[in-house]
């Protein structure tokens, strides 16, 4: 039986069985769940022995930090990674820049270090998600840089009620433009140097596009602002809508920019504005509820994707963020 150091969740703790070798700490306000080595331990053996346990525990927190195992390496976060999650994805119909380091695991998010990445759920404005992300600390940040998650289950109880009756009526659509110099283009975007796939992909699910010139491609579609989890059924907050506010861009973005030509950009459905004030309820519940801790070398976050977001805090000095993702499902609504 694994050691609880906090007596909180007496049951939980009762039936999880993780091995003598590792101690338990359960959530606080500011860190997730924590398993910790307490003697050595080879913890890829490790997560293929405990991996039924691990993912019953995630199902059930949402969120789990290993640290202090000796992970070492991006290889060595490939392999507790497909021991604990199954192998890694590839990562496509992407918005952020990353570079791939080894197998399918990349580089986490590259924006300038000066700059927030607003709270997100991977990879929830496309028709094919991962249900499991995960990032890995192989250089911490000596300053800043944390990566701030929190649980879009208690999400939508904070809500008012006619904020969540609106975006489950009305949708939320999306918009990305690929202008060379910002963003990303559209070849790294899907993943191939062929228009006429692109066309095929966009025309087999709906989306309307147009081909401004060779190298600007506009895009709009639509999605539910809500999707059930494939394995507990819960309807949950599932999108990309708080990442792609306009009100996140930098003044001088927006000065140069037309609307209709920002890099990614989301509404409600039917193409309308969100209102200043139900931004502020999203901006007020990440403020209030995200659990934000410093990084450690070797600190392994793994997040079930559809229950906690996760973001970006500015940063000075070498910071290496790895991420790997798993377990794709598609959109029952395609």
């Amino acid at each position: 039986m694994g050691i609880f150091t906090s007596p909180e969740n007496a049951t939980l703790a009762a039936t999880v069985d993780l091995g003598t070798e590792v101690e338990i700490e359960m959530p606080s306000k500011n860190l997730p769940m924590v398993i910790r080595p307490i003697e050595e331990v080879d913890h890829v053996k490790w997560g293929k022995k405990h991996k039924a346990t691990l993912e019953a525990l995630l199902l059930h927190q949402g969120a789990i930090l290993l640290r202090g195992f000796k992970i070492g390496s991006a290889q060595g976060f490939n392999e507790l990674f497909s021991a604990v999650s199954g192998d890694p994805m590839e990562y496509k119909n992407r918005t952020s820049p990353r570079e791939r380091v080894h197998n399918n695991i990349y580089t986490s998010t590259s924006h300038p270090s000066d700059q927030v990445i607003h709270m997100h759920t991977e990879n929830s404005y496309s028709l094919t998600f991962n249900r499991i992300i995960a990032f890995y600390c192989l250089v911490p940040p000596k300053t800043g840089g944390e990566t701030p998650i929190a649980d879009e289950r208690k999400l939508l109880t904070s809500l008012k009620k006619e904020t969540v009756m609106k975006f489950r009526d009305k949708k939320i659509q999306y918009l990305r433009n690929t202008i060379p110099g910002v963003g990303l283009n559209w070849q790294t975007i899907y993943q191939t140097d062929d228009k006429a796939e692109v066309n095929r992909y966009l025309n087999a699910h709906g989306f309307k596009y147009a081909w401004l010139d060779d190298d600007h491609l506009r895009v709009r579609w639509t999605l539910p602002a809500f999707q059930k989890h494939p394995l507990t059924g819960e309807d949950l907050w599932f999108n990309h809508m708080y990442f792609g506010l306009k009100e996140h861009y930098q003044a001088e973005v927006l000065e140069y920019f037309s609307e209709e030509d920002l890099p990614f950009a989301t509404y409600y459905g039917d193409g309308s504005q969100i209102e200043r004030a139900v931004i502020e309820e999203f901006k007020e519940f990440y403020a209030n509820h995200s659990i934000v801790f410093k990084w450690q070398k070797d600190d392994f976050l793994l997040l079930d994707n559809m229950m906690f977001s996760h973001g970006r805090n500015s940063f000075d000095g070498p910071r290496t963020i790895l991420t790997a993702m798993a377990q794709p499902y598609t959109s029952s609504h395609f």
